[in-house]
């Protein structure tokens, strides 16, 4: 029970920070962004592919950000001129072709076989120490987002996200705006990739598919846009509410299917009571 115990606070404090990073686009600047789970897988493949090629850890974590920042920055570029619904479909077919290249360059990426042999940083190889240093980096990225969303450049993303004629008529930079905020999202989804494969040891393209996509925009949904508290009790409460059906006397078959039906409530009572979430001060407008 101990070690299932660290094996899921670990995740949960992984998928905090990809959390987190969702939050600056998604709830701060209003761009509903459907791709960030390709950019977490491309933050695992990077630092996995750098550290089988013998590079140190600390040096793969930080390359492995900026290949994924580089990555929102062209994500980025689209809104510019592409806004609501039509921009969430780029995203979404962002996703789909960095799956199809996760699977299909075979060279570089092992396709549906995935890499395996992921080792841990020297001195965090055990569950305890390397919980410890996933609760360091959500604690720095945590007060990262926090100055981040509560410094006049977060007030400014909020104004664009509540009407963005309006703070263009004032001079503010709209497009740049959303590009920064993605790229920043970018590359702190980049740095919870890294853990997550150094942490399972083994990723393939199935972890990175949709089902995960929409696991991290109900966490948000549920804890509240535009709410750096939300995003990380968002989260908790999916962790909270779908980890004890492993231990219900169900057949195998039938758990999965649970979890389904379990989200698909939540989430129905959410938008239905609490259109905003838990903590939220804004909400996905189409």
């Amino acid at each position: 029970m101990a070690a299932y115990l660290i094996h899921t606070l670990t995740l949960l404090g992984i998928y905090s920070i990809v959390s987190l990073s969702y939050a600056i686009p998604v709830g701060y600047t209003g761009l509903l962004q459907l791709g960030q789970i390709g950019l977490f897988a491309i933050g695992a493949y990077a630092s996995a592919i750098i550290t089988a090629k013998g590079i140190s850890f600390w040096a793969a974590l930080p390359l492995a950000s900026l290949i994924t920042a580089c990555f929102g920055f062209l994500l980025a570029l689209p809104s510019k001129k592409i806004k609501g619904d039509y921009y969430a479909l780029v995203t979404l077919g962002f996703l789909f072709v960095v799956n199809a290249i996760l699977l299909n360059w075979i060279d570089l990426t092992s396709g549906p076989f995935g890499i395996s042999g992921i080792k841990r940083p020297t001195g965090f190889t055990d569950p305890i120490s390397y919980l410890f240093l996933v609760a360091i980096i959500l604690f720095f990225v945590a007060w990262f987002v926090y100055r981040v969303v509560h410094s006049p450049f977060g007030k400014t993303l909020e104004a664009v996200r509540d009407d963005e004629v309006v703070a263009e008529s004032l001079g503010k930079p709209t497009a740049k705006l959303k590009v920064v905020s993605l790229v920043v999202s970018a590359a702190i989804a980049g740095i919870a990739g890294a853990l997550l494969a150094h942490f399972i040891q083994f990723i393939n393209p199935q972890l990175f598919w949709l089902d995960n996509a929409v696991w991290i925009l109900a966490a948000l949904t549920v804890g509240g846009l535009a709410s750096f508290p939300g995003a990380l009790i968002g989260m908790g409460v999916l962790f909270i509410l779908l980890e004890p059906l492993r231990f219900l006397a169900l057949p195998i078959g039938l758990v999965g299917p649970m979890r389904l039906m379990l989200f698909s409530l939540l989430l129905l009572l959410v938008v239905l009571f609490r259109p905003k979430g838990l903590l939220g001060r804004a909400q996905i407008e189409n």
